[in-house]
């Protein structure tokens, strides 16, 4: 699913942020390279998708607070193995991943999204039932 797009990069970022993230690379062309980008957003996706597994899909509303969380992951992405790579770039990332598992983990829902749209699937609780037996020696069982 996309929650995040190139459109919404630009809008959040700028151009000019995205071309000093993706243009590392001689020659310079003063653009954003476009497949660098790419990558960096289908890598936001994918690993999002990875923690969405509670939520049927897709999503009928994406939240802004989830797309906001998708664009820092994908400017991490677009900015790995490079010198651009900034303290703030990877506290958000950081900080997007631990919001992302905790709505894997049901500890946070996601906000934003009309009632009923966006809930999560039912799942097992896994629990385990035990029954005492019977008391073999003592209690007046016998």
């Amino acid at each position: 699913m996309a929650y995040v797009t190139l459109e919404l990069m630009i809008e959040t970022f700028g151009e000019k942020e995205l071309i000093r993230l993706t243009d590392t690379e001689r020659p310079y062309t003063q653009a954003i390279v476009m497949p660098k980008l790419m990558r960096a957003i289908n890598a936001a996706n994918s690993e999002i998708d990875g923690y969405m597994t509670r939520y049927p899909q897709p999503l009928k509303v994406i939240p802004p607070s989830l797309q906001m969380t998708g664009c820092d992951l994908a400017r991490y992405h677009a900015c790995i193995g490079n010198a651009v790579m900034s303290e703030e770039i990877e506290k958000r990332y950081d900080k997007g991943v631990k919001n992302l598992e905790k709505l894997s983990k049901g500890l946070t829902s996601l906000g934003g999204s009309p009632a009923g749209e966006s809930k999560p699937l039912p799942s097992s609780k896994n629990s385990v039932v035990l029954n005492v037996g019977r008391r073999d020696f003592g209690g007046n069982s016998w």
